[in-house]
This record gives C-alpha cells, sequence and structure tokens, in this order.
C-alpha cells in the first residue's frame, strides 16, 4: 500500500470545472496534477496489472466536493505519475470527515495482481 497525501485546492479540480471552455486545464489544476503526479513518482509503485486507488478526504465542513467527481483529475495524475493507462485502475471512494482547516486527499495506491 502507498499512501500520498496532497491539499485539497477546491471545487476547481472537480470533473464539472478544472476545463476552460476550450478543453484546456486550467493552469492551477495542471500545477496540482503535476504536484501529485511527483509524490506518485517517489513513493515507487511497483508495476502490476491493475491497481485500486483509494481515495479519502478531510475537509473543513459540509461543503465538501463529492469524491468521485474528483476522480478524472486524480487518476490522470496518476497515470503520469505511474506511468501505466488508468485503464488499469480502480477507484474507490473511501469517505471523508469534516473539522480540518487544512483540507487534503489522502491518496492510497495498491497495487493488484488481477
Amino acid at each position: 500500500m502507498y499512501i500520498a497525501k496532497i491539499p485539497y485546492i477546491g471545487g476547481i479540480l472537480s470533473e464539472n470545472s478544472y476545463k476552460f471552455s476550450n478543453k484546456c486545464t486550467k493552469p492551477y489544476v495542471r500545477w496540482w496534477m503535476k504536484t501529485l503526479a511527483t509524490k506518485v513518482k517517489v513513493l515507487k509503485v511497483p508495476i502490476s496489472p491493475y491497481y485500486q486507488i483509494n481515495v479519502y478526504g478531510e475537509f473543513l465542513n459540509e461543503s465538501r466536493p463529492d469524491i468521485p467527481n474528483l476522480f478524472k483529475v486524480i487518476s490522470d495524475a496518476i497515470e503520469d505519475g505511474l506511468g501505466i493507462n488508468d485503464k488499469y485502475f480502480r477507484l474507490v471512494d473511501k469517505g471523508y470527515s469534516l473539522g480540518y482547516t487544512n483540507q487534503s486527499l489522502n491518496i492510497t495506491i495498491i497495487p493488484l495482481e488481477e
């Protein structure tokens, strides 16, 4: 199990908000994705046929995101970090907790055999 913790930078990460109308990814989101990809590279996750990606959020209050709306941005960043196509990922919403002033996402990468 390999864990990367990254700040949650707000609703801009949502699948409904991370791109401009011309389909280009917003610069702040690109920076966030690059940061996550770098964290994943440092983990040195072994090559495997499949991966389970668990996402757990630590948020301030109930005006939190729906975690599945973040899956596209997260999977694209992890794809870059692992060098593995995200079609081999199974993303799982592991829930959230509230009361955190420093909001974050805890992303766990689990190599699977099948």
